[in-house]
């Protein structure tokens, strides 16, 4: 049954991420070659997430309270109505800026409640020991799906209308929505993991708990340096592409693409790096990451640019799916939705901060500055992955999974 679980959870991340990917392509490409202003792209990242910053406290609570399964299929189909309307937008040329940014913000808020909910299930459905390894390889399955989705995103944005294109994007939705469906799960009765308490006392339990196991704070601060240069890069990489490398909407695909490989490989490798690593995994991580930002984010060539999106999916995802096995490894099941809603409240938080800044940076200095820029932070993490390297939970958690 866990194999066939297996199969049904990769499928459903393969799927929901090829359309995740493919709608950013269009969207974010259409909305810079619309407005030819990089401040809409930061606007259309940033807005996005500020929904998250306060649903997500509500999230954790309800992903730890109730069904997980039927939490992640009820964010898929609404994902799916929204979509729709999107395309009835386009459809009956009622489009503006506002309406996309809008719309963008409720796919976000939805995926707000879909991820955690669907990697509270995986913690359920599967063995502790197994974590990494479903980790992993769900990652493996995400990055595919964007690549598949970035790749055909370029191809369609060139080829197609937006409005014939975002159907292939509601039937990618819909194939992520019947494969969660499918798996098998029994919930465990909530009562009995503990007594029924305010939905207000849940959420401060939650603050509390990262209170107590401060380990989480330095978890929380990594994958936020993960998920913003993830985050950033998908954003503003239409417009580094047009602008700052002067090349087409297919580039722009297979740089995305070239981005999603990195994070295949990372996924490939990831029981192996971490095998490696140790309590060094965080640290050579977010080193990679570096070294793929200052890349991007000194050429003007093509090619160069190619590796350093490359080394940064490969960072990133070394980042955010390794990481986020450590947080499960080391939260307990009472928490592990209220842990991932915080966590993502803290990824969420600094795009929001960050992505206007970055749209006026693009604007006024040029795409590869918001590369440069995002240097600075992701060095500061070094030193502090280094400092949490010495932490004795992450020394035995990393060790554990090596031996």
């Amino acid at each position: 049954m866990n194999r066939l679980n297996t199969k049904r959870l990769l499928s459903g991340y393969f799927f929901y991420e090829c359309g995740r990917a493919m709608y950013f392509v269009l969207i974010t490409w259409f909305l810079y070659q619309w407005t030819g202003d990089a401040l809409y792209t930061g606007l259309f990242v940033s807005f996005g997430f500020i929904p998250g910053l306060f649903s997500n406290l509500i999230f954790g609570v309800l992903v730890d309270r109730k069904n997980r399964k039927r939490l992640a299929s009820i964010a898929g189909l609404c994902s799916i109505i929204c979509l729709v309307f999107l395309w009835g937008a386009f459809f009956i040329d009622w489009i503006h800026p506002l309406v996309m940014i809008v719309s963008h913000m409720v796919l976000q808020t939805l995926g707000s409640l879909f991820r955690p909910s669907l990697q509270a299930l995986v913690a359920e459905v599967f063995p502790k020991e197994d974590l990494p390894r479903i980790f992993t390889w769900s990652a493996s399955s995400t990055v595919a799906g964007s690549l598949c989705g970035a790749s055909l995103g370029g191809i369609l944005a060139g080829w197609l209308t937006v409005t014939s294109s975002l159907v292939v994007v509601v039937c990618l939705y819909l194939g992520a929505w019947v494969t969660v469906e499918l798996i098998s799960y029994t919930p465990i009765p909530k009562q009995e993991l503990t007594e029924p308490t305010s939905f207000i006392k849940e959420m401060k339990d939650g603050f509390t708990y990262v209170h107590t196991h401060q380990m989480l704070y330095g978890l929380f601060i990594m994958m936020m340096l993960g998920q913003l240069t993830f985050h950033t890069t998908l954003g503003f990489l239409s417009v580094y592409t047009s602008a700052h490398l002067q090349q087409s909407s297919i580039i722009y695909g297979f740089l995305d693409s070239t981005f999603s490989i990195g994070g295949i490989v990372a996924g490939l490798i990831g029981t192996w790096w971490w095998m490696k690593c140790k309590d060094r995994l965080a640290v050579w991580s977010l080193l990679i990451m570096a070294a793929g930002l200052a890349l991007v984010g000194l050429t003007s060539h093509v090619w160069v640019a190619f590796l350093g999106f490359a080394m940064i999916g490969l960072g990133t995802s070394f980042v955010r799916a390794l990481l986020q096995s450590i947080q499960q490894m080391a939260t307990d099941p009472h928490f592990h939705g209220r842990m991932s809603s915080l966590r993502m409240l803290g990824n969420q938080t600094s795009v929001v901060i960050t992505g206007p800044i970055f749209g006026i940076v693009a604007t006024s200095q040029g795409a590869y500055m918001v590369f440069l820029l995002l240097l600075f932070p992701v060095l500061l993490g070094v030193l502090w992955a280094i400092k949490q390297s010495k932490h004795p939970a992450f020394i035995e958690i990393t060790s554990q999974q090596s031996a």
